[in-house]
């Protein structure tokens, strides 16, 4: 341990004192009330400053294109913020001399430091972040780190596994080498050298992204966190997990795809020489973003097992998804049997089919959370029912064929439909997985009248189509059952003379016509109209048909009574 002190009682003595030419530019820059000609004055006061900012400014990288020839002209180029940044990257540069560390490489930890700049500025252009702020960012963030060197300067040669670790690897090597990392320390620096509030931030709260006082200041402290993973991705020893992350880093916070990260780390790999000619700083032979794919191949290679051994075990792998599907395949096919089993047949011989009633169900999936019943009862009226489960798979069906069990057996001993759905409501709330509902019609038919009573419960509107009129809509005058506990519900009574009342589900009328165009509601009237002098015992699978040639996203399920089969 040197005689500077220790990290763990860190004083503002025990830190690298910034060059003041660099840093009175840095304060000046702060001031309200400086002018540009007496800014121009302060950088001419040290003929080596004035010398390097000029040779920054008129570099490639920061692509100005007037050649600035004096102080007061870079300053009229650059503009005080700009000037404050170069002048804080000169100061930072500047700070520590090439062998204020011995055994450290000063010149890899700058090369990293300029790469993770570089990263800022080209990320800078998808924000609405000053991309020199950027810049400056980068190049100062992890500026603890080296500072934690230079005063533990034992710890020197533990650099390199620094250097080739990810920034969560590195941030938790740092806590078990100095018992601190560098953002406490570059925040202790920061303060010392009384540096830009945002800035200061930057350098405290670039991995935590916390205890941030503006947005603008913490997309900036998420920025320079992304361009700590971009740069890591040509540093890390592993690269694999390197590219995972800064992939995930890139698109959580803005929106890049893989192939966008990929263009700016492109732009990385090539603008770091010109960035290092642009600071003064030795940048040496760079690789390319497809050498670090390349790499990052040869690492999986490696790590994966024989080709032999992986074909064996994939070839396991299928056998047993294979067994395991055609299992699987079964049970659906006993419990569709099972679903099909709770809905009626319909037949041109039985009675039910000979009173007009007819209704068809098509799943979208193995399983259907539809489902219609209609059965007739001792004084010859037929009870039915159309419902849509929430949800489609096994919980769906599931659900449906507990509702379609308790409206078969309820309905025989209540008549009234808004009775019977209450009594299916409550036990549905009180039984059911929270989250899943039934919409659901439940009715009453007699043939010999016409006359139907019905209840609505969260259902589509359901379809009148009288012989001569306009289609007439049935909606919905209560919730969803499973909703609420004390839901109300009320019958509804017409008479259809001759007419047909239809019934369906969503799956229906969100169907694809042959055009591509979704069906809609405006469609199915059309549609029933359009088929209306198709004998009863065939228009439910007609009308079906007319939409299932396009791929079925959801059941389609329709029930329809027609009054003329009375006649």
């Amino acid at each position: 341990m040197t005689e500077r002190g220790t990290l763990a009682n860190l004083k503002p003595t025990d830190l690298p004192a910034p060059p003041q030419e660099a840093i009175g530019i840095v304060r000046a820059c702060a001031r309200s009330d400086i002018t540009s000609k007496r800014l121009a004055e302060i950088v001419t006061h040290s003929a080596v400053l004035t010398a390097e900012l000029l040779r920054i400014v008129n570099s490639a990288f920061f692509g100005f294109r007037a050649k600035a020839t004096s102080a007061a002209h870079a300053v009229t180029l650059l503009g005080q913020r700009a000037l404050r940044n170069l002048a804080l990257c000169v100061a930072m540069r500047d700070a520590l001399r090439p062998d204020a560390i011995p055994g450290l490489d000063m010149s890899m930890y700058w090369e990293q430091a300029l790469r993770r700049a570089v990263a800022a500025r080209c990320l800078s252009r998808v924000t609405r972040l000053n991309s020199e702020d950027c810049f400056t960012a980068g190049l100062l963030q992890d500026f603890g780190l080296l500072v934690m060197l230079y005063i533990d300067q034992d710890r020197a040669s533990e650099w390199r596994r620094l250097a080739e670790a990810d920034p969560d690897e590195r941030y938790a090597l740092e806590q078990s080498l100095f018992q601190t990392t560098h953002d406490h320390v570059g925040a202790a620096l920061a303060a010392a050298w009384e540096l830009p509030p945002e800035l200061r931030q930057v350098m405290a709260g670039h991995h935590s992204l916390r205890d941030t006082d503006t947005a603008e200041t913490l997309e900036l402290c998420t920025l320079a966190q992304c361009a700590d993973w971009m740069a890591a991705v040509f540093s890390a020893a592993d690269k694999r997990p390197v590219i995972r992350r800064c992939q995930q880093l890139l698109h959580a916070h803005f929106g890049l795809t893989p192939e966008q990260g990929n263009d700016l780390l492109e732009e990385v790999a090539q603008g770091l020489s010109a960035a290092g000619a642009a600071m003064g700083m030795s940048v040496g032979a760079q690789i390319t973003l497809a050498d670090v794919l390349r790499e990052a191949n040869l690492q999986l290679v490696e790590d994966n097992l024989s080709y032999q051994e992986l074909t064996w075990r994939l070839e396991q792998a299928l056998a047993e998804r294979d067994r395991i599907a055609a299992e699987l395949n079964r049970e659906l096919e006993l419990a569709r049997e099972v679903q099909r089993s709770l809905m009626p047949r319909d037949s041109d011989g039985d009675s039910n089919a000979r009173a007009g009633i007819h209704g068809v169900n098509t799943s979208a999936r193995e399983l259907s959370g539809d489902f219609y019943d209609y059965f007739p009862t001792r004084n010859g009226q037929i009870h039915f029912c159309i419902a849509d489960v929430a949800g489609k798979g096994m919980n769906a069906a599931l659900l449906m064929a507990k509702v379609s069990s308790l409206f078969r057996c309820l309905a025989k001993n209540v008549a009234d439909p808004a009775a019977l759905l209450a009594m299916l409501n409550r036990e549905i709330v009180e039984t059911s997985v929270r989250g899943m509902f039934v919409t659901m019609i439940g009715g009453r038919y007699d043939p010999q009248t016409g006359q139907v009573w019905l209840a609505n419960a969260g259902h589509l509107p359901a379809l009148y189509l009288p012989d001569m009129g306009p289609v007439q809509e049935i909606p919905a005058d209560a919730p969803p059952l499973g909703v609420l506990a004390e839901a109300q519900f009320v019958t509804q009574e017409l008479n259809l003379n001759a007419g047909v009342l239809y019934f369906y589900t969503d799956g229906l009328i969100e169907a694809r016509l042959p055009s591509g165009e979704e069906l809609g509601i405006a469609g199915l009237k059309e549609l029933l109209r359009k088929h209306a002098g198709v004998p009863a015992s065939l228009r439910a699978r007609r009308l079906l048909e007319a939409v299932r040639d396009a791929e079925i996203h959801d059941d389609l399920t329709l029930l329809m009574i027609d009054s003329h089969a009375r006649f």
